[in-house]
């Protein structure tokens, strides 16, 4: 008898704790991001990333290039979450590795085109 006494106030106390859980969803511990915030403006450096993003040329042909893209266009997704949910730190470091590989990318991007040119420069001549 007494075992059962336990066992149904254990079982009491679990359900107890499933409702309040169900009931608050967490909401006091996380961070959310809302409908309105889709109205707030982006930070200025996000917007000026997007801005040197759209003008970048990408051969999706090759892999690396396709990689590259990939990895910029998680990072700003990432920075606009965490910069609609306030989180400066993360929203600056997402930034800064979306701005790394972009710099990458450029970099390998001029010396391949640059010797593409003496490539076709020696083969004319």
């Amino acid at each position: 008898m007494n075992m059962l006494r336990w066992f149904f106030s254990a079982l009491v106390f679990s359900f107890f704790i499933a409702l309040v859980g169900m009931a608050n969803s967490g909401n006091t511990l996380l961070s959310q991001a809302s409908a309105d915030d889709k109205e707030r403006k982006l930070h200025p450096e996000i917007v000026k990333l997007e801005k040197h993003f759209a003008g970048v040329e990408f051969d999706l042909k090759r892999k690396s290039h396709l990689l590259r893209k990939m990895r910029m266009e998680q990072f700003i997704t990432q920075a606009k979450q965490a910069d609609l949910r306030g989180w400066d730190r993360k929203r600056d470091d997402y930034v800064e590795r979306a701005e790394n590989v972009l710099s990458h990318h450029l970099t390998q991007y001029a010396t391949h085109i640059s010797q593409e040119s003496q490539t076709y420069t020696l083969s004319s001549s």
